[in-house]
């Protein structure tokens, strides 16, 4: 669907108040070099005129889907974002919380997403408690342990360090 509002009537009536329902839909990105979806994106607020500027503001509502940051698994999560956005059509270059719109129609998107980026989680998580992936052989350890370290000399760039300290050395 569109994210598209059409504000004619605010602009006519600067100061009324009108209510707003969209579902609009993003396109897969990718955030800090992961994959991110969002889907079932609901939008509902409010939105007013102020002369040549539209004030929108609503609560934004969503699942965004990505992978788990230790095990690279799929994580589904709920958002629930507030958006505050103005739009004008005379974008001030000095003000980059701007948006910009033309003749009648206000295009959300943009503030969509922007509203839904500022609510992801610093780093996705399938689960408290996730173990992640051997740093040798790769195998997800919350399925099972490997076999890859037992017993066997295992070097990773901090095996010097072990050696050191099991050792009793000064550094």
């Amino acid at each position: 669907m569109s994210a598209m509002l059409d504000v004619s009537n605010a602009l006519k009536n600067p100061g009324q108040v009108y209510a707003f329902a969209l579902k609009p839909e993003l396109e897969e990105m990718e955030v800090l070099g992961d994959p991110v979806r969002f889907d079932e994106i609901a939008v509902s607020g409010e939105f007013f005129g102020t002369g040549e500027r539209v004030s929108v503001r609503g609560q934004v509502v969503s699942t965004v889907t990505s992978r788990c940051a230790k095990c690279l698994e799929r994580v589904t999560l709920e958002l629930h974002a507030e958006m505050d956005a103005v739009y004008a059509r005379q974008i001030d270059p000095e003000d980059p919380d701007l948006y910009a719109f033309e003749g009648s129609k206000a295009d959300l998107t943009d503030a969509v997403r922007d509203a839904l980026l500022l609510e992801l989680p610093y780093r996705f998580l399938c689960s408290e408690d996730c173990k992640g992936l051997c740093p040798t052989c790769g195998v997800n350890l919350n399925l099972g342990a490997c076999t890859c370290q037992e017993g066997g000399n295992v070097t990773n760039p901090f095996s010097a360090l072990k050696a050191i300290v099991q050792n009793d050395e000064e550094v």
